[in-house]
C-alpha cells in the first residue's frame, strides 16, 4: 500500500493540500482514455492598512476531504458507467461521455474511442476500480474546487472482441492497473466534478 500524506488546512486560501501520499477504492465499471489502450492491446500576505476593510472570505466548495472524496467517486463513478457503455458499442455514441469531462480532456477521449471504432473492436464484461483514495483537494479562485485520486482499475474480467465476436485479447494485457485521476469543478455548480484528466500512474505499482 503506498504511503499515506499528511494534510494542512490554509483557511486563508481555503486550499487543503496533501503533501505525500499513494493509495486507492471498491468495485466500479472503468473504461475511457488510459484503459482504451489496454483493452485495444487486448493514461505570507502583505498586512491591510488601517481602515482598509478586510475582505469576506468564500466558504469552501466541499467542507471536508470526505466530501470532497465522495463527490469525486461519485463524479467518477458516473463517468466510467458511461465510457463502459461506449466502448461495449465499439466507441458508437462517444460524444455522450462530453457530459462527465471538461472541454479540455473531451477531444483525448473522443480520439481514442474514434480508434475503438476504427479497429472493428469492442469491450465485453466489466471493468472495476479498488482502493479509490484522496491525493489532493484544493479550492481556487471563484469556487473551483480541484481534486485528485489514486485508484486501481481492475480489467480482469473483460475482454476484446472482434467484428466477427471472436476473443482477440492479449494474453501479456495488464490485469490491473494504477491510476491517477485529477477532476476539477463545472461551470454551472462547483459541486458537479468533471473528470479533468487520468495517468497510468509510472512510479511503483500500488496494485
Amino acid at each position: 500500500m503506498p504511503p499515506k500524506l499528511w494534510i494542512t488546512s490554509t483557511p486563508a486560501s481555503q486550499t487543503l493540500y496533501i503533501m505525500a501520499m499513494l493509495i486507492l477504492r471498491r468495485g466500479l465499471p472503468v473504461g475511457a482514455l488510459c484503459l482504451v489502450p489496454f483493452l485495444l492491446m487486448g493514461c505570507g500576505a502583505a498586512s491591510l492598512s488601517s481602515g482598509t476593510a478586510q475582505p469576506a472570505e468564500t466558504a469552501p466548495v466541499f467542507a471536508s476531504n470526505e466530501e470532497a472524496l465522495a463527490a469525486a467517486t461519485t463524479a467518477y463513478a458516473k463517468y466510467i458507467a458511461k465510457a463502459a457503455v461506449i466502448l461495449a458499442s465499439g466507441g458508437s455514441g462517444s460524444e455522450q461521455i462530453a457530459e462527465f469531462v471538461t472541454p479540455d480532456y473531451l477531444p483525448a477521449l473522443l480520439n481514442s474511442f474514434q480508434k475503438l471504432a476504427e479497429s472493428g473492436n469492442r469491450n465485453d464484461g466489466l471493468e472495476t476500480i479498488d482502493r479509490v483514495s484522496l491525493i489532493r483537494y484544493h479550492d481556487g479562485a471563484a469556487q473551483e474546487a480541484s481534486v485528485s485520486l489514486y485508484l486501481c482499475a481492475d480489467i480482469t474480467k473483460t475482454r476484446v472482441l472482434d467484428a466477427n465476436g471472436v476473443d482477440v485479447t492479449p494474453e501479456n494485457r495488464p490485469k490491473r492497473i494504477p491510476l491517477q485521476v485529477s477532476l476539477v469543478s463545472g461551470q454551472t455548480d462547483p459541486v458537479i466534478l468533471l473528470v479533468a484528466k487520468e495517468d497510468v500512474w509510472s512510479g511503483r505499482d500500488f496494485c
